[in-house]
Protein backbone atom coordinates (compact mmCIF):
# COMPACT_ATOMS: atom_id res chain seq x y z
CA UNK A 1 0.00 0.00 0.00
CA UNK A 2 2.89 2.34 0.74
CA UNK A 3 4.20 1.68 -2.77
CA UNK A 4 0.81 2.58 -4.24
CA UNK A 5 0.78 5.92 -2.42
CA UNK A 6 4.40 6.58 -3.38
CA UNK A 7 3.68 5.84 -7.03
CA UNK A 8 0.75 8.27 -6.94
CA UNK A 9 2.95 11.00 -5.49
CA UNK A 10 5.68 10.38 -8.08
CA UNK A 11 3.15 10.53 -10.90
CA UNK A 12 1.94 13.91 -9.67
CA UNK A 13 5.49 15.23 -9.22
CA UNK A 14 6.26 14.39 -12.86
CA UNK A 15 3.20 16.38 -13.91
CA UNK A 16 3.98 19.52 -11.88
CA UNK A 17 6.50 21.16 -14.30
CA UNK A 18 4.23 20.72 -17.31
CA UNK A 19 1.17 21.99 -15.44
CA UNK A 20 3.09 25.05 -14.23
CA UNK A 21 4.31 25.89 -17.73
CA UNK A 22 0.84 25.35 -19.21
CA UNK A 23 -0.89 27.55 -16.63
CA UNK A 24 1.77 30.24 -17.04
CA UNK A 25 1.26 30.18 -20.81
CA UNK A 26 -2.53 30.15 -20.37
CA UNK A 27 -2.32 33.21 -18.14
CA UNK A 28 -0.11 34.99 -20.66
CA UNK A 29 -2.49 34.09 -23.50
CA UNK A 30 -5.45 35.48 -21.59
CA UNK A 31 -3.74 38.86 -21.27
CA UNK A 32 -3.47 39.01 -25.06
CA UNK A 33 -6.89 37.69 -25.92
CA UNK A 34 -7.43 39.56 -29.20
CA UNK A 35 -4.28 38.36 -30.94
CA UNK A 36 -4.49 34.85 -29.47
CA UNK A 37 -8.12 34.42 -30.56
CA UNK A 38 -7.21 35.27 -34.14
CA UNK A 39 -4.29 32.84 -34.21
CA UNK A 40 -6.18 29.99 -32.51
CA UNK A 41 -9.22 30.21 -34.75
CA UNK A 42 -7.07 30.48 -37.89
CA UNK A 43 -5.00 27.40 -37.01
CA UNK A 44 -7.97 25.35 -35.81
CA UNK A 45 -8.33 23.19 -39.00
CA UNK A 46 -4.86 21.78 -38.24
CA UNK A 47 -5.58 21.27 -34.53
CA UNK A 48 -6.44 17.51 -34.65
CA UNK A 49 -3.15 16.81 -36.46
CA UNK A 50 -1.15 18.99 -34.08
CA UNK A 51 -2.95 17.49 -31.08
CA UNK A 52 -2.14 13.95 -32.22
CA UNK A 53 1.55 14.82 -32.66
CA UNK A 54 1.75 16.51 -29.25
CA UNK A 55 -0.01 13.61 -27.55
CA UNK A 56 2.47 11.14 -29.05
CA UNK A 57 5.24 12.60 -26.88
CA UNK A 58 5.74 10.00 -24.12
CA UNK A 59 4.91 12.20 -21.12
CA UNK A 60 1.76 11.86 -19.04
CA UNK A 61 1.58 15.58 -18.28
CA UNK A 62 0.70 16.68 -21.81
CA UNK A 63 -2.86 15.37 -21.61
CA UNK A 64 -3.39 17.45 -18.48
CA UNK A 65 -1.89 20.51 -20.10
CA UNK A 66 -4.08 20.17 -23.17
CA UNK A 67 -7.14 19.70 -20.96
CA UNK A 68 -6.26 23.00 -19.29
CA UNK A 69 -5.98 24.67 -22.70
CA UNK A 70 -9.39 23.28 -23.68
CA UNK A 71 -10.98 24.48 -20.43
CA UNK A 72 -9.67 27.98 -21.23
CA UNK A 73 -11.07 27.70 -24.79
CA UNK A 74 -7.65 27.75 -26.47
CA UNK A 75 -8.13 24.21 -27.82
CA UNK A 76 -11.12 22.60 -29.52
CA UNK A 77 -12.79 19.36 -28.37
CA UNK A 78 -11.76 17.32 -31.43
CA UNK A 79 -8.11 18.34 -30.97
CA UNK A 80 -8.30 17.34 -27.30
CA UNK A 81 -9.66 13.91 -28.28
CA UNK A 82 -6.73 13.52 -30.69
CA UNK A 83 -4.35 14.31 -27.81
CA UNK A 84 -6.04 11.77 -25.55
CA UNK A 85 -5.99 9.02 -28.20
CA UNK A 86 -2.30 9.44 -29.07
CA UNK A 87 -1.11 9.74 -25.46
CA UNK A 88 0.80 6.67 -24.28
CA UNK A 89 1.97 7.84 -20.86
CA UNK A 90 4.46 5.29 -19.49
CA UNK A 91 3.85 2.59 -22.11
CA UNK A 92 6.97 3.31 -24.15
CA UNK A 93 9.46 3.26 -21.24
CA UNK A 94 7.85 0.08 -19.90
CA UNK A 95 8.11 -1.64 -23.28
CA UNK A 96 11.76 -0.67 -23.71
CA UNK A 97 12.51 -1.84 -20.17
CA UNK A 98 11.42 -5.33 -21.25
CA UNK A 99 14.26 -5.64 -23.75
CA UNK A 100 15.86 -3.88 -26.70
CA UNK A 101 13.89 -6.06 -29.12
CA UNK A 102 10.74 -4.21 -28.08
CA UNK A 103 11.66 -1.14 -30.17
CA UNK A 104 9.69 -2.54 -33.14
CA UNK A 105 6.62 -2.85 -30.94
CA UNK A 106 7.18 0.73 -29.71
CA UNK A 107 7.31 2.08 -33.27
CA UNK A 108 4.21 0.10 -34.25
CA UNK A 109 2.36 1.27 -31.15
CA UNK A 110 3.22 4.93 -31.80
CA UNK A 111 2.31 4.69 -35.50
CA UNK A 112 -1.04 2.99 -34.89
CA UNK A 113 -2.05 5.36 -32.09
CA UNK A 114 -1.02 8.37 -34.19
CA UNK A 115 -3.14 7.21 -37.13
CA UNK A 116 -6.09 6.48 -34.83
CA UNK A 117 -5.78 9.92 -33.22
CA UNK A 118 -5.60 11.80 -36.53
CA UNK A 119 -8.46 9.89 -38.20
CA UNK A 120 -10.73 10.06 -35.16
CA UNK A 121 -9.79 13.67 -34.46
CA UNK A 122 -10.83 14.83 -37.91
CA UNK A 123 -13.94 12.64 -37.88
CA UNK A 124 -15.13 14.28 -34.67
CA UNK A 125 -14.01 17.70 -35.94
CA UNK A 126 -16.19 17.52 -39.05
CA UNK A 127 -19.12 15.38 -37.95
CA UNK A 128 -19.59 15.64 -34.18
CA UNK A 129 -18.21 18.88 -32.74
CA UNK A 130 -19.32 21.27 -35.44
CA UNK A 131 -19.14 24.39 -33.29
CA UNK A 132 -15.80 26.07 -33.95
CA UNK A 133 -13.69 28.06 -31.50
CA UNK A 134 -14.53 31.21 -33.46
CA UNK A 135 -18.19 30.65 -32.55
CA UNK A 136 -17.53 30.02 -28.85
CA UNK A 137 -17.46 32.51 -26.01
CA UNK A 138 -13.82 33.47 -26.31
CA UNK A 139 -12.30 36.57 -24.66
CA UNK A 140 -12.72 39.57 -26.95
CA UNK A 141 -10.75 42.20 -25.08
CA UNK A 142 -7.59 42.67 -23.01
CA UNK A 143 -7.83 41.74 -19.34
CA UNK A 144 -7.92 44.61 -16.87
CA UNK A 145 -5.51 43.48 -14.17
CA UNK A 146 -6.52 46.37 -11.91
CA UNK A 147 -9.95 44.85 -11.31
CA UNK A 148 -9.55 41.71 -9.23
CA UNK A 149 -12.44 39.25 -9.05
CA UNK A 150 -11.81 36.71 -6.28
CA UNK A 151 -14.65 34.49 -7.51
CA UNK A 152 -12.86 33.17 -10.62
CA UNK A 153 -9.68 31.27 -11.46
CA UNK A 154 -7.91 33.75 -13.71
CA UNK A 155 -4.95 36.12 -13.74
CA UNK A 156 -6.90 38.90 -12.05
CA UNK A 157 -7.43 36.63 -9.02
CA UNK A 158 -3.68 36.65 -8.46
CA UNK A 159 -3.39 40.42 -8.50
CA UNK A 160 -2.43 40.48 -12.16
CA UNK A 161 0.61 38.27 -11.51
CA UNK A 162 1.20 35.54 -14.07
CA UNK A 163 3.57 33.77 -11.69
CA UNK A 164 1.05 33.84 -8.86
CA UNK A 165 -1.71 32.57 -11.15
CA UNK A 166 0.46 29.70 -12.44
CA UNK A 167 1.59 28.65 -8.95
CA UNK A 168 -1.92 28.86 -7.49
CA UNK A 169 -3.56 26.83 -10.25
CA UNK A 170 -0.74 24.26 -10.30
CA UNK A 171 -0.88 23.66 -6.53
CA UNK A 172 -4.69 23.45 -6.48
CA UNK A 173 -4.84 21.05 -9.42
CA UNK A 174 -2.03 18.83 -8.13
CA UNK A 175 -3.62 18.49 -4.70
CA UNK A 176 -6.91 17.45 -6.27
CA UNK A 177 -5.18 15.00 -8.61
CA UNK A 178 -3.12 13.52 -5.78
CA UNK A 179 -6.11 12.75 -3.57
CA UNK A 180 -8.06 11.27 -6.47
CA UNK A 181 -5.11 9.22 -7.72
CA UNK A 182 -4.37 7.71 -4.31
CA UNK A 183 -7.98 6.55 -4.02
CA UNK A 184 -8.07 5.09 -7.55
CA UNK A 185 -4.69 3.38 -7.24
CA UNK A 186 -5.70 1.82 -3.92
CA UNK A 187 -8.82 0.42 -5.60
CA UNK A 188 -6.73 -1.09 -8.43
CA UNK A 189 -4.30 -2.47 -5.82
CA UNK A 190 -7.16 -4.05 -3.88
CA UNK A 191 -8.61 -5.67 -7.00
CA UNK A 192 -5.23 -7.06 -8.11
CA UNK A 193 -3.64 -7.54 -11.52
CA UNK A 194 -4.50 -11.24 -11.70
CA UNK A 195 -8.19 -10.47 -11.28
CA UNK A 196 -7.97 -7.74 -13.91
CA UNK A 197 -6.25 -10.13 -16.32
CA UNK A 198 -9.07 -12.67 -15.97
CA UNK A 199 -11.65 -9.92 -16.29
CA UNK A 200 -10.18 -8.78 -19.62
CA UNK A 201 -11.23 -11.99 -21.44
CA UNK A 202 -8.06 -12.70 -23.36
CA UNK A 203 -8.60 -13.87 -26.95
CA UNK A 204 -12.16 -12.58 -27.36
CA UNK A 205 -13.55 -9.73 -29.44
CA UNK A 206 -14.82 -8.11 -26.26
CA UNK A 207 -11.34 -7.60 -24.84
CA UNK A 208 -10.80 -4.13 -26.42
CA UNK A 209 -14.12 -3.00 -24.92
CA UNK A 210 -12.98 -4.01 -21.43
CA UNK A 211 -9.40 -2.77 -21.89
CA UNK A 212 -10.72 0.63 -22.93
CA UNK A 213 -12.82 0.74 -19.75
CA UNK A 214 -9.68 0.08 -17.71
CA UNK A 215 -7.90 2.77 -19.72
CA UNK A 216 -10.46 5.35 -18.64
CA UNK A 217 -9.15 5.10 -15.07
CA UNK A 218 -7.03 8.27 -14.66
CA UNK A 219 -3.33 7.98 -13.93
CA UNK A 220 -0.03 6.85 -15.39
CA UNK A 221 -0.18 3.60 -13.41
CA UNK A 222 -2.96 2.32 -15.66
CA UNK A 223 -0.78 2.58 -18.79
CA UNK A 224 1.95 0.66 -16.95
CA UNK A 225 -0.55 -2.04 -15.97
CA UNK A 226 -1.92 -2.41 -19.51
CA UNK A 227 1.56 -2.51 -21.02
CA UNK A 228 2.73 -5.17 -18.58
CA UNK A 229 -0.38 -7.24 -19.34
CA UNK A 230 0.39 -6.93 -23.06
CA UNK A 231 4.04 -7.92 -22.64
CA UNK A 232 3.04 -10.94 -20.55
CA UNK A 233 0.51 -12.02 -23.20
CA UNK A 234 -2.53 -11.46 -21.01
CA UNK A 235 -4.02 -9.03 -23.54
CA UNK A 236 -3.66 -8.75 -27.33
CA UNK A 237 -2.21 -5.88 -29.33
CA UNK A 238 -5.74 -4.75 -30.13
CA UNK A 239 -6.60 -4.77 -26.45
CA UNK A 240 -3.45 -2.81 -25.63
CA UNK A 241 -4.24 -0.20 -28.29
CA UNK A 242 -7.81 0.15 -27.00
CA UNK A 243 -6.70 0.54 -23.39
CA UNK A 244 -3.80 2.89 -24.07
CA UNK A 245 -5.85 4.99 -26.50
CA UNK A 246 -8.67 5.41 -23.99
CA UNK A 247 -6.18 6.29 -21.25
CA UNK A 248 -5.43 9.98 -20.94
CA UNK A 249 -3.46 10.11 -17.72
CA UNK A 250 -4.83 12.87 -15.51
CA UNK A 251 -6.45 14.61 -18.48
CA UNK A 252 -9.95 13.29 -17.79
CA UNK A 253 -9.81 14.42 -14.16
CA UNK A 254 -8.91 18.00 -15.01
CA UNK A 255 -11.38 18.04 -17.88
CA UNK A 256 -14.28 16.94 -15.71
CA UNK A 257 -13.32 19.35 -12.93
CA UNK A 258 -12.64 22.57 -14.88
CA UNK A 259 -14.56 22.17 -18.16
CA UNK A 260 -16.93 25.11 -18.82
CA UNK A 261 -19.53 22.66 -20.17
CA UNK A 262 -19.81 19.37 -18.26
CA UNK A 263 -22.03 17.79 -20.93
CA UNK A 264 -19.45 18.49 -23.62
CA UNK A 265 -16.74 17.14 -21.30
CA UNK A 266 -18.65 13.86 -20.95
CA UNK A 267 -19.14 13.82 -24.72
CA UNK A 268 -15.38 14.18 -25.23
CA UNK A 269 -14.68 11.28 -22.86
CA UNK A 270 -17.34 9.13 -24.56
CA UNK A 271 -15.94 9.87 -28.03
CA UNK A 272 -12.44 9.02 -26.86
CA UNK A 273 -13.67 5.72 -25.46
CA UNK A 274 -15.65 4.80 -28.60
CA UNK A 275 -12.73 5.62 -30.91
CA UNK A 276 -10.38 3.53 -28.75
CA UNK A 277 -12.79 0.57 -28.77
CA UNK A 278 -13.28 0.82 -32.54
CA UNK A 279 -9.52 0.84 -33.15
CA UNK A 280 -8.99 -2.09 -30.79
CA UNK A 281 -11.78 -4.20 -32.29
CA UNK A 282 -10.56 -3.59 -35.85
CA UNK A 283 -7.03 -4.64 -34.88
CA UNK A 284 -8.41 -7.65 -33.00
CA UNK A 285 -10.18 -8.79 -36.18
CA UNK A 286 -7.23 -8.10 -38.47
CA UNK A 287 -4.55 -9.66 -36.30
Amino acid sequence: MADVILDSVLDIIKTVPILFVVYFVVGWLETRADAVTRVVTTAEPLSPLIGALVGAIPQCGFSVGCSALYCRRFLGPAALIAVFLSTSDEAIPVLLANGAEQWKTVLLLLAVKLVVAIVAGYFFYFFVFRTRLSEMDLPDEELDTEEIDVSCNCVECSGGSLLGFAISRTVTTCLYLLVTMVILNLIVYAVGTDTLSKFLLNGTIFQPVLCALIGLIPGCAVSVLLTELFVSGAISFGGAIAGLSAGAGFGFLLLFTDAPDRREAMKIIACTYLAAVAAGVILQLLL
